[in-house]
């Protein structure tokens, strides 16, 4: 598939932009003198449109193709990326009233929001629209490893950029999706418009979706969960300082990345498995990762116990898209993939709030319950044909 590498440098490019926002949203919360659940309802607001529009572009892209909205998704959240850093650039030298502030960002960020929605969604229908059945858990997995990629390069260089001024990472993130428009454009081939009046689309209840869209939630749902309870369990079971606290977090996510990654280009080499077969799999490893982490108390079990987890879900993400992919029509290729892309924006909303709710009742429990859930998955995956 010769658009592949165009696919992966275009989901590196944008998840990295995406991503180095992390790395400036607490200093810029302090210097706008605004408060920290401000920048949660940014991420959130970002979570919910996610949620809203995937589905939309993806049933967008069976009508019209999948060149012209996956243009619209990079464009989209490229420009909208450049308004949020000439905003910041202005209010670091004229800082204005926090109602101002809080609307500009929030508002931006849904917008960047809208339109990554779209770059998942179409991403992984063009691999489906591209590749045979035995072989697009590969290609999703080259794409999940791309995704990681930018998970780590973006925080990574936006807080090396940061030294020199929160709004250069954000002029520089914005440029990165602008290259990824003008690769979509030279390089993915125009596909014909489908000339139907009303096309198949699955809906919310579609029981051939039922097993990705559980696993993609709860795969996405336990990788929030991680990223926020981390430092809280860090603190709270090792006894550690702030400041050692912020080390150690950082260290096991890295680690957590580099696992995630490492699973997944793991997945793209093996043909002859089927997603059915990583879904057990990885479930039963992420399973038995979340078990270590809510039954050990040091440092060096503890970080084990996330990467084997992560690895685990590093082979579950690219077996519920190809899934989902085998399970339905070429023409409904779009929609499913907006729908499973939703259903972990979903996830993302739900992990933390309902994580650090359960964290509330013990430090061990957010992480017993991913560990029940994938056990779960794993039986209910028995249940499924053997293919």
């Amino acid at each position: 598939m010769k658009e592949m590498k165009t696919l992966m440098v275009v989901n590196i490019l944008c998840v990295a932009a995406m991503m180095a926002f992390l790395a400036v949203v607490g200093p810029l919360i302090r210097v706008l003198h605004m408060q920290e659940w401000h920048a949660g309802l940014s991420v959130a607001l970002a979570g919910i449109l996610w949620v809203v529009m995937a589905r939309y572009w993806g049933k967008k892209s069976d009508r019209i193709g999948r060149k012209p909205i996956l243009l619209i998704g990079v464009l989209g959240v490229g420009i909208a990326y450049f308004l949020l850093a000439v905003f910041v650039d202005y209010a670091l030298f004229n800082v204005p009233s926090v109602l101002i502030s809080l609307i500009m960002i929030v508002s931006v960020r849904g917008l960047i929001g809208v339109f990554y929605a779209a770059i998942p969604a179409v991403s992984s229908a063009l691999i489906a629209d591209k590749i045979d059945a035995q072989y697009r858990t590969g290609y999703m997995a080259k794409l999940g490893a791309s995704n990681g990629i930018g998970m780590i390069l973006g925080p990574a260089l936006g807080g090396f950029l940061a030294v020199y001024g929160l709004q250069v990472p954000l002029y520089t993130f914005a440029i990165l999706p602008m290259i990824a428009a003008f690769l979509v454009y030279k390089t993915i081939p125009k596909t014909p418009k489908r000339h139907i009046e009303e096309m198949p689309h699955p809906k919310w209840s579609d029981a051939r979706l039922r097993l990705p869209m559980i696993a993609a939630f709860l795969t996405m749902y336990s990788v929030v969960t991680s990223q926020v309870c981390l430092g809280f369990y860090v603190l709270d079971t090792l006894a550690l300082n702030p400041s050692e606290t912020a080390k150690v977090t950082g260290i096991i996510l890295s680690l957590v990345g580099i696992c995630f990654i490492v699973a997944q280009v793991f997945v793209s080499k093996q043909t002859r498995v089927t997603p059915y077969t990583w879904l057990r799999i990885g479930g039963s490893i992420a399973a038995l990762g979340y078990g270590m982490v809510s039954l050990t108390h040091t440092l060096i079990p503890l970080g084990i116990g996330f990467c084997v987890a992560t690895f685990g879900m590093g082979f579950i993400f690219p077996a519920f898209q190809a899934l989902a992919a085998n399970n339905v029509s070429e023409a409904e290729q779009g929609a499913a993939a907006g729908t499973v892309s939703s259903v972990q924006g979903m996830g993302m909303i739900v992990g933390p709030m309902l994580s650090t709710f359960l964290y509330k009742i013990d430090p061990i429990v957010p992480f017993v319950f991913a560990a029940a859930a994938f056990a779960l998955l794993v039986v209910f995956t028995l249940k499924k044909p053997h293919v």
